[in-house]
């Protein structure tokens, strides 16, 4: 039975007013040149691809904020603003049309101050992704340069030193046997993931499954795991 990502994206929306949008080129995700510490890890595909796809996203898009914590008063909130906290560590950046953001702040949180200690201004990211590992000393970002474009890239960041690593990501296309339903002529077809979503096993390690936006059993969604460095 073909199974519809769109509809789960749906589901999404009602459940956690989240919007998930796609399409764009063919060329696929980025695998362009490892760059930083923590890109010299190794990339391990998993036999089935997860096809709990709800389980990526964030479970609350707007903090908690510690009842302790008096942010400045222009620091925005409420449901266009998505906000994750670890630790001392706050990330904060608008949403704009269609779930995105175009860019968000991580800033550490004292005596009622922010200091900004990363910025992402790469391209867009979807807001209910989950960013930071486990320990809050990394965030997982996986972005593209514009709302339509399917050319995937993954930044990893270590805020112990605001370094930046950029993964050279395996081939996560698709291919497959498309048939033409009024004239019976079958063609290949290679497509990019619609989807890249990303969930942090533990410290160490980071769960990637790429999708597309309608799958069944002849283009599953792929799972691979990174191990960091």
């Amino acid at each position: 039975m073909k199974r519809k990502y769109l509809s789960l994206g749906l589901a999404l929306v009602m459940a956690l007013t989240l919007c998930a949008c796609g399409g764009g080129a063919v060329n696929g995700t980025s695998t362009g040149k490892e760059d930083g510490k923590l890109a010299s890890g190794t990339w391990q595909q998993q036999e089935t691809g997860d096809t709990d796809l709800l389980g990526y996203s964030a479970q609350d898009l707007t903090g908690p904020i510690p009842e302790d914590w008096t942010l400045p008063s222009d620091f925005k909130t409420g449901d266009k603003v998505r906000v994750e906290v670890s630790g001392d560590k706050i990330l904060y950046g608008d949403i704009v049309d269609g779930g995105y953001l175009n860019g968000f702040t991580v800033a550490q949180y004292a005596d009622g101050n922010l200091t900004t200690v990363y910025e992402f201004k790469k391209g867009v990211v979807r807001s209910w992704q989950q960013f930071f590992s486990p320990d809050g000393s990394k965030l997982a970002v996986a972005w593209a340069p514009s709302t339509d474009s399917t050319e995937w890239s993954i930044t990893l960041v270590d805020l112990t030193t605001s370094g930046e690593s950029t993964l050279k990501l395996p081939d996560m296309t698709f291919t497959y046997t498309q048939t033409d339903e009024e004239t019976g002529e079958s063609k290949e077809v290679t497509e990019a993931p619609t989807f890249l979503l990303l969930k942090w096993q533990d410290d160490k390690n980071l769960v990637v499954t790429a999708s597309l936006a309608e799958y069944d059993s002849s283009k599953q969604p792929q799972t691979w795991v990174y191990t960091l460095p």
